[in-house]
């Protein structure tokens, strides 16, 4: 049939081009490690752990060396001009935006995060590897004729890759991708997500291998383990989640009221840092090596205290003063403290328990799902960053139970900035959804679709399958053309598959209000059919819908005088 024809035609399109996409992602994240790499021996003269850096530095250059690296990341950003109305995050351009992202200001804002990350700020540095990785989905995507949503998947399938290539969890990352920022599992949307991860991770194969990033001795005897210590992490690490957060919101406050410029705050909070190297040398770099360390020897229940307290401050002294990195990788650390924790009151209690990292893996997992809001990208994240089959388990009983704490105490995820929020301009449409649309099943037939166009008067009559998938849409002009041909001709039934716009405009039904608006820019008419994320025709939207939904949303703000 010519429509399934054309419909796999784009899914392969749309498959090359995430193929493509994964392997420059992969590509480009190797390439900002490596620069990492460059400016570590340009620091140093060799290339180390950054805790095993910091301890082999003076107390003086511990404290000098990250101010001056975010003074210097600060001067970066101080010189890159906010591009009116573009979203500048791959989390934007694939929610809220047209699948664009400025070359200059990714590249800009990598360079910054490069000299925060190298000059040993506690942050982590795959927030940038997943920008540019987006970049390059964005830069392909330039090139080509597509539909806005077609744009946004393909940057979503660079951001994937990115994880991918960062983390070596090809699986993790097209569920991230899809669970939090997309916020659907759909096959359409999730089909190229994994193809660009895997990609990826095939890219990143010479680079970073196979085995999993986290190497831990085998885990025994976890039958002698009770499922409620399991449970207890999870506990935990739901009410500690939201106090990691309100620590970095307090922090981004307090340096939004400092009246300096952004190259004074960056290095005031590399001061921060590096003053807390001093006590402890662990709150240096993402925490990775700290971590690995912590599944390999076991440390007393102080030293995690102290490390933790140290490293969360310098954490949010980082994010705070607007240094460009994520704090996946730092959730990730105190999670595993946490899980450090709560082995030592488990082996307190029971002193027969086997010595095992289950605790940490556990108490990262628990600690991501219950930051993210996405418990399942998390088990999946840790199994493929362990490869430790037997956590399962446990790490879904921690992880359901943090997530489940978290938001029973209203905690909110650690995205929530990063995407749409409920405000008219982001929230879904459908509730403005109008159910009696005029549609007519494929094969149309001549007589329907003409008693369809009397009855509705509408310029336009939408396609759908047998399934009320949606194709496509017939117009009246085309039509009443049609018309005259065939009875000149003397041809009724069937109307041809020519009559059928396949490419008409459409609104997703989660899409939000200031998106659907975009859509309507390009379309004269004053309706347009609503689709659901199993491509079911789900009815329709007007423009006067959503210009009133935006108008009452107007009228009730506050007077900004």
């Amino acid at each position: 049939m010519p429509f399934q024809q054309a419909h796999y035609q784009k899914l392969l399109f749309t498959l090359c081009c995430a193929m493509v996409i994964g392997a420059c992602g992969g590509l480009a994240t190797h390439a900002f490690r490596e620069l990492l790499t460059l400016l570590s021996n340009l620091l140093f003269g060799h290339v180390d752990s950054p805790v095993r850096t910091a301890s082999e530095l003076s107390t003086a250059s511990r404290i000098l060396i990250p101010t001056l690296g975010g003074m210097l990341a600060g001067y970066i950003l101080q010189a890159i001009r906010q591009p009116s109305g573009t979203p500048v995050d791959y989390m934007e351009a694939v929610t809220l935006g047209n699948g664009h992202l400025p070359a200059r200001h990714s590249l800009l804002r990598a360079a910054s995060s490069a000299c925060s990350i190298a000059s040993g700020s506690a942050i982590g540095r795959e927030a940038s590897m997943i920008q540019l990785a987006a970049l390059t989905g964005s830069g392909l995507v330039n090139l080509l004729k597509l539909g806005i949503p077609q744009k946004r998947l393909l940057v979503a399938c660079g951001a994937a890759a990115g994880i991918t290539a960062a983390y070596n969890t090809p699986i993790a990352a097209a569920l991230f991708v899809s669970e939090i920022v997309l916020k659907s599992i759909a096959i359409e949307s999730l089909a190229p997500l994994v193809l660009a991860a895997a990609t990826a991770q095939l890219v990143s194969r010479p680079f970073l291998g196979t085995s999993a990033i986290y190497h831990i001795p085998p885990i025994h005897d976890i039958a002698r383990i009770d499922w409620y210590w399991f449970l207890l992490t999870g506990i935990v690490a739901g009410l500690c989640a939201p106090v990691f957060l309100w620590l970095m919101t307090q922090s981004k406050r307090l340096f939004g009221q400092l009246n300096a410029a952004l190259w004074v705050k960056l290095g005031l909070g590399g001061l921060i840092v590096g003053g807390l190297s001093v006590i402890q040398p662990e709150v240096w770099g993402n925490g990775y090596e700290t971590v690995d360390h912590l599944l390999k020897h076991n440390w007393t229940i102080s030293v995690l205290i102290a490390v933790l307290i140290c490293k969360s401050l310098a954490t949010a002294a980082a994010t705070g003063s607007g240094a460009i990195g994520g704090i996946f990788t730092p959730s990730l650390f105190v999670g595993a403290v946490i899980g450090g924790v709560i082995a030592h009151l488990a082996h307190g209690f029971f002193p027969y328990l086997p010595e095992t990292p289950l605790w940490i893996i556990v108490g990262m997992g628990a600690f991501l799902g219950a930051t993210t809001h996405a418990p399942l990208m998390a088990i999946l994240m840790l199994f493929e960053m362990t490869q430790a089959p037997l956590a399962i388990v446990p790490l879904m009983l921690a992880t359901i139970s943090a997530y489940m704490i978290t938001r029973a105490l209203g905690g909110a995820s650690v995205y929530a900035k990063a995407l749409p929020d409920s405000t008219p301009e982001t929230s879904p449409v459908a509730r403005l959804l109008r159910s009696d649309a005029p549609y007519i099943t494929y094969p149309p037939q001549r007589q329907h679709a003409d008693a369809l166009f009397q009855q509705y008067r509408w310029p336009h009559v939408y396609v759908t399958d047998a399934d009320h998938r949606f194709l496509g849409a017939i117009s009246l002009h085309d039509f009443r053309q049609y018309l005259q041909q065939a009875e000149a001709q003397q041809d009724a039934g069937t109307l041809p598959d020519q009559l059928i716009k396949m490419d008409y405009p459409r609104i997703q039904v989660h899409q939000s209000v200031e998106t659907s608006l975009q859509v309507f820019i390009t379309h004269q008419g004053e309706r347009l059919p609503a689709i659901g994320s199993d491509g079911l025709l789900a009815g329709y939207v007007t423009k006067n819908d959503l210009l009133k939904l935006l108008g009452s949303r107007w009228s009730n703000a506050p007077d900004a005088s």
